[in-house]
């Protein structure tokens, strides 16, 4: 089986940190096929970064799953389309600090409108949240973040992606999230 996760969210919000930081956890499991490839623009901003598993066993089904983010910066919308394409499930990446709130919402909007544009409704896809730089001294409470960046109701993770902490548990969550759905789907 292969599976296509893709992470998203805003400029800044950690979702390259996530990748790496994850990557480094699964090559030292021996779990990761392929290297860590990330494409930089000239500001030193990721466009996207790609990541192959492979040898994860789950219940004797062999799974390889595809692990993406997409550009934060609105400018790069083209790339993003090309991203989503065949998606199975979504982390979305959420900036905890207040001064990052409206452009949260803004870029669920936009990745909605993408999925749309492609026959997707991101509200029935697999979805994780994660609330990334809970460390921020004005990082806002999980409360005030839920209503505007979780509308599914899906489980959310706390992390602080630059200390490795959530980052496994957010893609232990979203592919069970996917696994669970493919199942269901099956019957």
């Amino acid at each position: 089986m292969k599976l296509k996760v893709v992470y998203f969210g805003a400029s800044l919000a950690g979702k390259s940190t996530n990748v790496k930081v994850l990557y480094d956890k699964l090559r030292e499991k021996g779990v990761t096929k392929g290297d860590y490839i990330s494409m930089e623009t000239d500001e030193n901003r990721t466009l996207f970064v790609e990541m192959f598993l492979s040898s994860l066993n789950i219940d004797g089904q062999k799974i390889d799953i595809k692990v993406l983010t997409t550009p934060g910066q609105f400018r790069l919308h083209p790339l993003r389309k090309v991203i989503m394409k065949g998606v199975d499930g979504l982390v979305f990446v959420v900036d905890s600090s207040k001064e990052r709130e409206n452009i949260n919402f803004l870029v669920l909007r936009e990745t909605a409108a993408v999925l749309k544009e492609q026959g997707f409704d991101l509200y029935s896809l697999p979805v994780v949240v994660q609330y990334n730089k809970r460390d921020l001294p004005d990082a806002l409470p999980i409360d005030e973040l839920e209503p505007v960046c979780n509308p599914w109701g899906t489980e959310h993770v706390e992390a602080i992606a630059t200390q490795g902490k959530g980052v496994l548990e957010t893609f232990q969550a979203i592919v069970k999230k996917i696994l669970i759905e493919k199942a269901c789907a099956k019957k």
